[in-house]
């Protein structure tokens, strides 16, 4: 994951249930189900069929939705037993929110 992104104020800090995967390409992969500690788990419009991408291909995380290194469904997996080996979650910090570090909700008192 590139660490430039983390610095722009228009990128989102998370990823959540519900957001578009696309490829690099931009076409949409699907949604996401669920987020696990290693992959996130995509589902398709209308499908019960998941689908898992590797947390450590996504490339920058935006409004827009969450985008993948691999064009089209090249950057899906099958699933396989990772369901249930993963701990599930349905928001997945990428970073602390800017201000949230140590000390920040400190004062100083003349």
């Amino acid at each position: 994951m590139g660490v430039d992104w983390l610095k722009s104020p228009f990128e989102r800090r998370s990823i959540q249930h519900g957001m578009k995967v696309r490829g690099q390409d931009g076409k949409v992969l699907g949604h996401v189900a669920f987020i696990g500690e290693t992959v996130l788990f995509v589902r398709q419009r209308f499908s019960r069929e998941l689908k898992a991408v590797p947390l450590s291909h996504v490339e920058r995380v935006t409004g827009r939705g969450v985008y993948v290194l691999g064009r089209s469904h090249g950057a899906v997996e099958p699933v396989g037993d990772r369901l249930g080996r993963e701990i599930i979650t349905f928001v997945y910090p990428l970073a602390e929110p800017f201000g949230a570090g140590m000390g920040a909700g400190t004062h100083v008192s003349a």
